[in-house]
């Protein structure tokens, strides 16, 4: 129901509403309550609604028919806004106090007028108390707090939820998404920095999509798999006829294609001396000449490269140029491998493992005794590792949980948890109380709780949590 149906209803008479449309206009932002009172022009109150009297603690009819000055100047209403608008013939907004219930409630009065302008009737509108303005001006206030707060913890979600899948627990991946933060939207050169299979190709993404640049295309040139001969045409592009066997038509290098864009050039160390030479040039001047080109092209690109080497060590040697080093290097990301980030292990392995899932339509698990493997391995290859181990087992496994014994044959040597040797002497009570010991700690490595050991063993819980605490923690 409409507030000008409902206004119709309560005072069940055809009045002109010219000047309410303020009242009711969405811009005002008022709560409107059914709490209203109509007097004529003198001010003699015509008719209150049902909630007003209730509100207000009048009995029925005890105000229809008085005066809105002598309400006013008895102390019932101070001040009287229908007194007011018929004062002033125009609408009010102020805080009316009724005395004699101790409230204060935020009250809109508006003239009605009739056809030829001569003011007819005063309407007043009682919102919401002052204390209930005050209160939803604190909850608003709050809300603002909390807004801000999500709204920054949402962004930071979305960033890294949009970063080519980064995931981490560890500090020292905390104070690299930091440093990644806060190096983003600069044109700053970033030299990665870290071991084979830690992740540069996806920091380098990361901070593409971070950056101002993210709309911009991203281009990745692994310098270590093109030939040498084919390194020059690749990067900077050519002419038609620049050399035999050209495309007719020439081409774009990737460093063109980066243009407006980030330009990532991985295993950075492996480029030969005089592409060296033509990168810091590039650099420099951030323009570029296609081979048998005779026209200079400005690019405007990000330049993002990264290398398993020791550039410093390069450049002692003499086989990285040391001015070019130090062009690259302003900004510098070391990624630290992953087994001195071990709180890493468990994020990584669960999100591959949600992932395989979905491709290869599974529904996996891990045992607790794979969880174990996982953390005490080593992971000489790193998250490629990691990765490249969890799509295979997920592929290969054919039980629900996957667990350590269907890892491939390079990862079952010393980390992997191996059977207990059982005693070859004693009496036959301490050697079967050795082989209980060992079939419980079994169990309750690959289950995790002693429900699941009762169910696995076929034992009642009250059992299994007597037996986990004897030969698992120790206590009789």
């Amino acid at each position: 129901m409409s507030e000008t149906t409902n206004l119709t209803n309560i005072f069940d008479e055809d009045i002109n509403l010219k000047g309410l449309l303020d009242i009711l206009n969405p811009e005002n932002n008022l709560v409107l309550a059914d709490d209203m009172m109509l007097s004529d022009a003198n001010g003699t109150i015509l008719r209150v609604s049902g909630n007003y009297e209730r509100n207000f603690g009048f009995s029925h009819g005890s105000i229809v028919g008085r005066s809105a000055f002598d309400l006013e100047a008895d102390g019932t209403f101070t001040p009287c806004i229908t007194a007011e608008v018929i004062r002033q013939k125009k609408k009010i907004t102020a805080t009316q106090t009724i005395n004699h219930v101790h409230k204060n409630v935020m009250t809109v009065g508006i003239p009605l007028f009739d056809d030829h302008g001569e003011l007819k009737y005063a309407v007043c509108f009682n919102t919401v108390s002052v204390e209930q303005i005050n209160t939803i001006q604190r909850n608003y206030q709050h809300l603002q707090d909390s807004l801000q707060q999500y709204t920054q913890e949402i962004a930071e979600l979305r960033t890294r939820a949009t970063s080519t899948d980064l995931v981490f627990k560890s500090a020292s991946m905390q104070r690299l998404w930091t440093l990644m933060q806060n190096t983003a939207n600069t044109k700053a050169n970033i030299l990665i920095t870290g071991e084979t299979g830690v992740g540069k190709s996806a920091i380098a993404k990361t901070i593409h999509k971070m950056s101002s640049r993210a709309d911009g295309p991203f281009i990745e040139v692994n310098c270590a798999v093109l030939h040498e001969n084919l390194i020059e045409s690749e990067l900077f592009g050519y002419e038609k006829g620049a050399f035999t066997g050209a495309a007719s038509g020439g081409k774009i290098g990737k460093i063109e294609l980066a243009n407006h864009g980030t330009l990532f050039l991985d295993e950075i160390g492996e480029l030969p001396p005089h592409i060296q030479s033509k990168l810091l040039q590039l650099i420099q001047e951030k323009t570029i000449e296609r081979l048998s080109g005779t026209k200079k092209i400005e690019l405007d690109f990000r330049l993002i490269v990264a290398t398993n080497r020791n550039l410093e060590v390069e450049v002692q040697r003499g086989l990285f140029r040391s001015d070019l080093f130090y062009r690259l290097n302003v900004i510098r990301i070391h990624i630290p491998p992953l087994r001195q980030r071990k709180e890493d292990i468990f994020p990584l392995a669960h999100q591959f493992l949600a992932r395989f899932s979905g491709e290869y339509e599974k529904h996996l698990t891990f045992s607790p005794r794979f969880l174990t493997f996982l953390e005490q391995y080593d992971w000489p290859g790193n998250v490629r590792q990691l990765e490249n181990l969890i799509e295979r087992m997920v592929i290969t496994v054919q039980d629900p949980i996957i667990d350590t014994t269907a890892l491939p044959a390079e990862f079952t040597g010393d980390t992997a948890p191996q059977a207990e040797p059982l005693p070859q002497q004693g009496t036959l009570a301490e050697r079967m109380d050795a082989y209980e010991g060992q079939i419980i700690r079994e169990s309750y490595r690959r289950c995790g709780t002693t429900v699941a050991v009762a169910k696995d063993l076929g034992i009642s819980q009250a059992t299994a949590a007597r037996k986990v605490a004897k030969y698992v923690n120790g206590r009789t």
